[in-house]
């Protein structure tokens, strides 16, 4: 395991710096090329433009290689001195991500016109349509689209981050879900859960931000609160200001938590899963709690998302065991992509994360979601089942890669349970 994140680490060293560099790379062609266009002139626009990516790109990639410690810092100075390289490189990446598609678009066109020019009678046709008045003008009307379309492109990936960044980022939705549970005694109809997940303790996620998560959360009167993995972003100091904000929250019947898979990132997963346990938050570790109420019991499982489909195979069989099937089964497991497992092992209910919801959502038609998540698995947010098994995925309420969330807020969900 240990060799398996030390490879995933290097791999995130190597090719996130270099896919970053690329985009840059385009946009500042494409910036440059703009300049020379519109101000032939004016080298000190060219250059201040140079300046200006040496400056955005050399800090970013210091930021993801050297990967300081920011638990110090203060908020004013996260978000005035640290936020806006962010901001540049998700607003850029937008950009460059539009010019990138437009010349695969492009291509197959600008191939065929390259063969057809190779076929003297029919380059004839081309250079005399080229000729013409008409033409000069279409091409003319044509360019000046696709400038401002440009120029809406770049507008729209600054401001759409800085919302995503400063507005959407910090607006938690309250949620509710109800679940029909088979075998669940009266006793604990109406029972609730609030679930919590993707803390990413981090700058993105400071102490004082986690602190008003965990009022909002506090606020639901949960009769249990599950916290379902990623309590930190990937440094072991950064569980440090979660313990301290999340030391505060309480249940009547406690508050349980599993390990995500941005635990396992740190280079001491068990330190992460110490602190975590001295702070209240109860880790379920390949083991189940019984939990009761009034006479009523139900089974609370949880897994440790160690990264491998196998791996949580077998951890769920063991946490499982001999749990008599006549009690309701929930389990907490922070992948969602275990659901076909979950009805082998006869679980009622899991509790999910990790996808974010997508993060950043560019629309919801007929319950598919469009987000770049959905490439990863297809249980991005809300109700999903299979057989008699019902899951929920949570939406979290941290960020990963920017601090940025755009058509997909944070939310905390209150799960009521029904007998049925």
């Amino acid at each position: 395991m240990t060799f398996s994140w030390s490879i995933l680490r290097i791999l995130f060293w190597v090719f996130i710096p270099a896919l970053l560099l690329s985009l840059q790379w385009v946009v500042y062609r494409r910036a440059a090329t703009w300049l020379k266009s519109q101000y032939p002139n004016a080298r000190w626009a060219l250059v201040g433009t140079r300046v200006l990516f040496l400056i955005f790109n050399s800090v970013t990639v210091a930021l993801i290689i050297l990967r300081p410690r920011f638990s110090e810092l203060p908020d004013w100075f996260i978000y005035s001195a640290v936020y806006p390289f962010f901001l540049w490189q998700g607003s850029t990446f937008m950009i460059a991500l539009v010019i990138v598609l437009g010349a695969i678009v492009k291509a197959p066109f600008l191939g065929a016109l390259a063969l057809a020019r190779k076929v003297r009678p029919v380059s004839r046709k081309i250079e005399a349509l080229e000729s013409t008045d008409s033409y000069r003008k279409f091409d003319s009307s044509r360019r000046v689209f696709l400038r401002r379309a440009m120029y809406g492109v770049t507008a729209a990936s600054f401001g759409g981050n800085a919302y995503g960044m400063l507005v959407e980022k910090s607006s938690c939705e309250i949620n509710e879900a109800r679940f029909l549970i088979p075998n669940l005694s009266p006793a604990l109809n109406g029972f609730s859960i609030t679930l919590l997940s993707d803390i990413h303790s981090s700058l993105y996620m400071t102490r004082r931000d986690m602190e008003e998560y965990v009022a909002m959360a506090q606020g639901l009167h949960g009769d249990l609160i599950v916290v379902a993995g990623d309590f930190v972003n990937g440094q072991v100091d950064e569980v440090y200001p979660f313990a301290e904000a999340f030391s505060s929250l309480s249940a009547p019947h406690g508050v349980y938590g599993v390990m995500g898979n941005h635990d396992f990132y740190t280079q001491d997963p068990e330190r992460v899963a110490r602190v975590v346990d001295d702070c209240g938050v109860q880790l379920i570790r390949n083991d189940k709690v019984s939990i009761e109420k009034d006479g009523g019991e139900f089974y609370l499982i949880g897994v440790d998302d160690v990264g491998r489909a196998q791996g949580t195979d077998i951890k769920l069989e063991t946490a499982v065991g001999f749990a008599p099937k006549a009690i309701p089964r929930i389990l907490i497991c922070h992948r969602p992509y275990y659901l076909a497992r979950a009805v082998q092992n006869n679980i009622d209910l899991v509790l999910s994360g990790h996808t974010h919801g997508g993060q950043i959502v560019f629309g919801k038609i007929a319950g598919v979601t469009f987000a770049p998540a959905a490439l990863a698995s297809p249980y991005i947010w809300g109700k999903y089942s299979q057989d008699t098994t019902q899951m929920y995925v949570s939406r979290g309420i941290g960020t990963v890669g920017l601090p940025v969330r755009f058509n997909c807020p944070p939310e905390i969900t209150r799960i009521v349970l029904q007998a049925s």
